[in-house]
């Protein structure tokens, strides 16, 4: 049976409609945004046309304000603009979907100075502007507005990107523009963007050294007007599918950076070869290779026929990273017969490849417990013990049938924990050294691996003054 005292909306409403209400009231006494909230619930419920009336006066008022948020008053800000966002969706889009539109379209408007003068630094406020954006896109969808009205506001959205607000405007306006509005957008955007850059002054305010620098730490970066130019015109090129567009607009092809976007958008187009060109030029850059450039280059010799190149990647960022998707994707590439030979050899190489933990965890989930009895029993004391989630599942796995080996896994975690002195760790290295006794009845062999009884014996001797962890032994 559920527990009545739990908050949730099916428990409140044994208190009564009558009892709520007058529970919303005196909650909202002394809470401005509460209040607002509630009156508009009502306002939606009895007249949802109104409500586009309330809504338009109450975004006014934060278009017109010029108060700095604080931290005291930040969180109950966020919630008057969640509350409205929340109006619109839930009370007006419902009745009223192009009236809704025109409110999305205003309410995107007022990113750059809600952002400038909160400071909100967690982030929260300039997600909702882009969840607001992203409902513009699914509504005009559904609403199929003018094209010209569109492509104005949009270009007035795009504009004002300065945050990143409307980043994704571009992709999710592309199906309803089509191909020629797109162009559209793109003169028109072009032309707007030539007009100076309106800014409101800044106001001098009386502010202490410290208070500055809080400021200035939580700011989020507010792009250039040249910054948003070239990132709107590379989202229109990408909407166009357009690569030799967007190429024009990069820098140095050669940075990594750069040369991994352009080869990206190559591929994508059926352009492999020249993707590889792309990747190519960046060589000897100081790039790392990371596992998508690797990765995109993988497919990209897949794609222009040069399958030995593409295999040879493959094995060679097995070899490098242990990561046995790479290894499985090459196997499968092989010939029948050819692929079983060529796993043995590499899971045999594994064995005394340098990292001795990740190639204990890929031979114990390829599986091949086998291999990794023999990398345990050989490099126990290469394993590192702090990596308790690999080496503990992997001296689980090994326990019912390598019970030496397992034992050693153990230790070295024992061990570890131990150097540590870490206490929250105290009852797991416990439970190991209990699982390590339970395989000792086992092991009728240690051969040159130090017994159980003298493990222990040592271990409590220099590790004597360890009291909490020796208790828990033996509790």
């Amino acid at each position: 049976m559920a527990v009545k005292t739990t908050l949730n909306a099916t428990n409140l409403e044994i208190l009564g409609a009558e009892r709520l209400a007058q529970l919303l009231i005196d909650l909202s006494a002394g809470d401005a945004n509460a209040k607002r909230r509630l009156r508009m619930e009502l306002i939606g419920h009895d007249n949802p046309a109104r409500l586009v009336s309330e809504v338009q006066k109450r975004m006014a008022a934060i278009a017109a304000a010029e108060t700095t948020m604080g931290w005291r008053t930040l969180k109950g800000f966020r919630g008057d603009l969640n509350s409205l966002h929340e109006l619109i969706l839930r009370q007006i889009e419902p009745s009223a979907p192009a009236e809704a539109l025109d409110l999305l379209w205003a309410f995107l408007g007022l990113c750059d100075g809600v952002v400038a003068r909160t400071n909100d630094a967690s982030g929260e406020i300039l997600t909702l502007f882009r969840a607001i954006s992203a409902d513009i896109t699914r509504l005009v969808a559904t609403q199929s507005p003018a094209p010209a009205t569109l492509v104005e506001r949009a270009v007035e959205a795009l504009l004002a990107n300065h945050y990143g607000q409307s980043d994704g405007l571009v992709s999710g306006l592309a199906a309803p523009l089509g191909e020629s509005g797109l162009k559209a957008l793109r003169a028109q955007f072009l032309d707007a963007a030539k007009s100076p850059e309106k800014r409101d002054a800044p106001r001098p305010r009386r502010t202490s050294r410290w208070k500055r620098r809080q400021i200035q730490a939580t700011q989020l970066h507010r792009r250039t007007r040249q910054d948003v130019v070239h990132r709107t015109l590379e989202a229109l090129a990408d909407a166009a599918n357009d690569v030799d567009a967007f190429i024009a607009l990069q820098g140095d092809a050669k940075q990594p950076g750069t040369a991994f976007r352009i080869a990206q958008r190559l591929h994508a187009a059926g352009r492999s070869s020249d993707a590889l060109t792309a990747l190519d030029a960046a060589r000897g850059r100081g790039h790392v290779q990371d596992m998508a450039w690797v990765n995109l280059r993988i497919e990209a010799l897949d794609a222009s026929g040069k399958t030995d190149g593409a295999q040879t990647l493959r094995l060679q960022t097995f070899r490098q990273t242990l990561d046995p998707l790479y290894l499985r994707a090459y196997l499968k590439r092989l010939p029948d017969f050819e692929d079983v030979e060529a796993e043995d050899a590499e899971l045999d190489a594994v064995i005394a490849s340098g990292d001795a933990t990740t190639a204990l965890w890929l031979l114990v989930q390829w599986p091949s417990l086998d291999r990794a009895a023999r990398l345990a029993g050989a490099r126990a004391k290469e394993v590192d013990g702090e990596d308790r989630d690999r080496v503990a599942p992997a001296a689980d796995r090994l326990a019912p049938r390598y019970p030496l080996e397992a034992s050693l896994l153990y230790r070295r975690m024992v061990e570890a924990i131990l150097i540590s002195a870490l206490t929250v760790y105290y009852g797991e290295g416990a439970a190991h050294v209990w699982e390590a006794e339970r395989l000792d009845t086992r092991i009728s062999d240690y051969a040159e691996v130090e017994p159980h009884d003298l493990w222990i014996s040592r271990l409590r001797d220099t590790y004597r003054h360890r009291r909490d962890f020796w208790q828990r032994v033996d509790g």
